[in-house]
């Protein structure tokens, strides 16, 4: 059974990433095989079929690194700065960087006691798919602008993309502060959300393979954010979360009990 409403493009990530969570565990072997869902267009379901191609290729193809992430988490303080240098120094000295690696296909890279530290996963997001989504970078802001960013040796667009319907004010105690709907989205977020769907979808899909437990708790995060703005008569933020396609937000990032704190001073632990 779908939990998302009807109304909401969010509907079909899950379908998608339904899919291709179920791909996966066919191709891995501990599933029967699936039939694709019909309600996705032709483009994506490719595009998710190769997703759960190359998830399991880099499931199957894991690199171990001599590295402890736990060991690591734990020497973090809390509220981690990142900017004190005596702290930063003996975390240095006390887990070195570890010697250059090379990826050339589809990887997963463990830490020594076998935790999952990264997924390499080239030529998940085809040319056709980057050139529709590149669209909706073309109005920028001083903090997006492409001179902020290294010139890629890749043919690389610089920049970045980072809209969220839900962006918390940190460091400031509700109820004064509340979730706001991104400048960018306030100004056109049926365009972006349009353009940057088929990517958005594929990242939010592969999240429910890499860590089920964030992409279900996504999902709740959101759809009580749609409850509270609907509770609330935010009619802006109701509308775009209903055009909103992906599970993963800024709101996902502090439901994340599972990963070390992010180095925000002003973020408290959630």
């Amino acid at each position: 059974m779908n939990p998302i409403p009807a109304d909401w493009a969010l509907t079909t990530t899950h379908l998608a990433s339904e899919y291709v969570s179920r791909q996966f565990c066919s191709i891995v072997g501990v599933m029967p095989k699936v039939l694709p869902p019909p309600e996705l267009d032709v483009v994506l379901l490719m595009a998710c079929s190769n997703l759960a191609r190359r998830l399991t290729d880099a499931y199957l193809n894991p690199v171990t690194i001599n590295f402890d992430m736990v060991q690591y988490s734990d020497a973090l303080h809390i509220q981690e700065t990142g900017i004190n240098p005596r702290h930063e120094q003996s975390l240095l000295e006390r887990f070195p960087p570890v010697g250059q690696l090379m990826l050339e296909w589809p990887t997963v890279v463990l830490d020594k006691f076998g935790l999952i530290v990264l997924w390499y996963l080239p030529g998940v997001i085809n040319e056709t798919i980057q050139s529709i989504s590149r669209t909706a970078a073309k109005k920028e802001k001083w903090h997006t602008h492409e001179s902020n960013f290294r010139t890629s040796e890749h043919s690389l667009t610089p920049g970045c993309i980072n809209p969220s319907p839900g962006w918390f004010l940190q460091g400031h105690p509700a109820p004064k502060f509340h979730p706001e709907i991104l400048a960018t989205l306030k100004q056109d977020g049926s365009t972006i959300c349009q353009a940057i769907q088929r990517p958005v979808v594929l990242a939010a899909t592969a999240l429910r393979v890499m860590h089920g437990g964030l992409y279900w708790s996504s999902l709740t995060t959101q759809l009580g954010l749609g409850l509270w703005a609907d509770n609330n008569q935010f009619k802006d933020m109701g509308n775009c979360l209903r055009q909103w396609v992906s599970s993963f937000t800024v709101l996902a990032v502090m439901c994340n009990h599972c990963s070390p704190l992010h180095r925000d001073s002003q973020s408290l632990a959630q």
